[in-house]
């Protein structure tokens, strides 16, 4: 019984001692946890501010096929504003994404590629096209689907009617139009003696058309025409029979593949004129005609060569890209910055809100000769034409050229004819 009052005692101080140590973490545990309350309560992290959504452009050009040097070009400069306007805040507070795709030059993959846009990447407004099949089938999407799309080239008559509210004409002049710039050159220069190459088909015809509207019918203009199919090569039989005439200027703009191969083989040929070809991107036209570019070629354009501002544009282009900023880059540049203007007078991104402050406003830039100011149905109320020759050197911003632009002449504003349909 001893014995089991020992182990009664020691079971209890056992119990004792594990109570007392149970307690005293208790205490512990309690005296700790008040102090922890007492702790200021840490600053939580601040979640990071989501970016900011983007205003989606598209660029709908040609980046394959036949126009490919069109649309590197326009694509480029495009590429360049993009950047420019997002590094000084972008557009209503919000990022430009450019959403590039390749028409190919091709009309049905164009319509196809619009939708695609339109739908799937919610796009504000368009720039690009470049044949003028494509800017047909462009701007009757764009009127369908009321959203904006801008005209790189493109000059066709037909691309516009009266009922176009979407399509906007911004750099290169219908052919009619063209004529009556072209026509005033003619009669500021003095030429007499005019001669033509025109392609057999519907550019070509109507350039024909033009010519013999406005330049024909200028006092004392002896005129000759020749029609070529459009893949023809050898113009030295079309030339030759221009021998007599000895022309002072020949007109090559109505057959654009032919344009420097007319000049080449004209020269060849002994033929000291002028010619005046279709507007080319400049790297196209020096790899084509090499030194002869400054022996009489022209080309026309709608940009402004003598503005500092296109020098300086030029010299953070050749900083960029490594090459010339010409007529074609000018205009991607121009266009985008010309849709941004459009979204910051609308206040909004809806795409006919964009329209209608592209119709009803007047956009003004240094790098083009003329506002971007629309009659109703999309064609520029005052163009001029810019009549630029190739002269000997490069330009003081690009080394590597064989040559530099000058202006030869500027037209004063032509007026849009409204469409017949």
């Amino acid at each position: 019984m001893l014995g089991d009052k020992n182990i009664t005692r020691n079971i209890t101080r056992r119990s004792f001692v594990k109570g007392v140590v149970a307690g005293g973490a208790i205490l512990i545990g309690s005296s700790l946890l008040g102090c922890a309350e007492k702790k200021p309560t840490p600053t939580p992290t601040p979640k990071p501010t989501p970016p900011k959504e983007s205003i989606k452009i598209g660029f709908l050009g040609p980046l394959s096929g036949p126009f490919t040097p069109w649309g590197d070009s326009h694509l480029k400069g495009a590429q360049m504003a993009v950047e420019e306007i997002n590094a000084n805040g972008g557009v209503l507070g919000r990022p430009i994404e450019l959403v590039v795709r390749d028409s190919k030059g091709k009309p049905n993959e164009a319509a196809i590629l619009f939708e695609e846009l339109v739908y799937q990447e919610k796009i504000v407004a368009i720039v690009g096209p470049v044949p003028s099949d494509v800017g047909l089938a462009v701007a009757r999407k764009s009127d369908e689907l009321k959203v904006p799309v801008l005209l790189h080239k493109a000059a066709s008559e037909k691309i516009l009617t009266k009922d176009s509210r979407y399509t906007f004409r911004t750099a290169e002049l219908p052919a009619q139009l063209l004529m009556q710039g072209f026509a005033k050159y003619v009669k500021s220069k003095g030429f007499s003696r005019i001669g033509a190459i025109v392609a057999d088909y519907e550019w070509g015809h109507a350039i024909k058309g033009g010519i013999e509207e406005y330049i024909a019918t200028l006092p004392d203009v002896q005129l000759q025409i020749e029609v070529a199919p459009v893949r023809e090569a050898d113009f030295t039989p079309y030339l030759r029979k221009m021998s007599d005439l000895d022309p002072e200027l020949i007109i090559a703009t109505g057959h654009p593949p032919g344009t420097a191969k007319i000049t080449k083989q004209g020269l060849e040929l002994g033929l000291k004129a002028k010619y005046l070809g279709i507007a080319f991107p400049k790297k196209v036209l020096e790899s084509a005609l090499g030194e002869k570019v400054t022996e009489g070629f022209l080309t026309h354009a709608t940009v402004d060569f003598n503005a500092q501002e296109f020098t300086k544009l030029a010299e953070k282009f050749v900083a960029k890209y490594g090459e010339e900023l010409d007529f074609e880059s000018t205009t991607g540049y121009v266009n985008i910055e010309h849709i941004a203007w459009a979204i910051e007078q609308a206040g909004s991104t809806n795409p006919e809100d964009v329209a209608s402050a592209i119709r009803n406003g007047s956009y003004e830039t240094p790098l083009f000769v003329y506002p971007f100011a629309y009659a109703e149905w999309g064609d520029l109320k005052e163009m001029k034409v810019v009549i630029i020759s190739f002269k000997p050197g490069p330009p003081p911003y690009y080394p590597d050229a064989i040559s530099h632009v000058e202006v030869e002449f500027i037209s004063p504003p032509l007026t849009p004819q409204e469409p017949q349909a």
